[in-house]
């Protein structure tokens, strides 16, 4: 399974379906920086969707957050999606989401709830936890925090700051550092401008 899966899978409503956690745009920005950098991993998996994502980035040039503006645009002309559906349809093919009521835009359709629990598992024990991080862990958790799955990551409100402190750390001195950056300042400038438009809507 792709990361940018397992983080759709976690963020997936299992009674309807759709994101139970964090804000369609969030999640877009987190599922495209897993798309990017699972690029970079020897252990990736052969996938369309990765092929696609590595396209984007080949046009968009070397600057990570231009390529992260881009990814949904991108890949719906590649693959016929945006980035949210894109990644569920990959759950749905390989059986983790299904069936769906439509071709990429599932509703209350069945969960495979072993395979999301296992997931979640492994995040809080990262989250928990002091000991080094695989990789593949470690870029999963980083995107947690950006994708306002806190709540999910750490149910228990007392481990939450330390839970929070894996998150924003869990990619320090790596090569990958750099992304998890990348996606946090695409959301924090996203924000900047939602609240400058508000702003002149009210000042006009």
């Amino acid at each position: 399974m792709l990361l940018a899966e397992e983080l759709a899978l976690v963020a997936i409503d299992p009674d309807s379906g759709r994101p139970a956690l964090g804000t369609r745009d969030n999640l877009n920005a987190c599922l495209a920086g897993l798309l990017m950098a699972e690029l970079h991993l020897d252990d990736r998996p052969e996938s369309r969707l990765l092929t696609a994502a590595g396209d984007v980035l080949a046009e968009t040039g070397p600057k990570t957050t231009a390529a992260l503006s881009a990814m949904s645009r991108g890949l719906d002309r590649r693959v016929g999606m945006g980035t949210w559906d894109a990644v569920v349809a990959g759950l749905v093919k390989d059986g983790f989401v299904g069936p769906a009521s439509g071709p990429v835009r599932p509703r209350n359709e069945v969960i495979d709830r072993a395979a999301r629990d296992m997931v979640v598992r492994r995040l809080r024990s990262a989250a928990a936890g002091d000991e080094p991080l695989d990789a593949r862990t470690a870029l999963l958790l980083s995107m947690t925090g950006p994708a306002q799955l806190l709540e999910l990551v750490a149910p228990d409100r007392s481990v939450r700051h330390h839970a929070r402190r894996r998150i924003d750390h869990a990619l320090d001195a790596t090569s990958l550092l750099p992304i998890a950056e990348s996606v946090r300042k695409v959301l924090a400038d996203a924000a900047a401008a939602a609240v400058a438009v508000s702003v002149a809507t009210l000042g006009s």
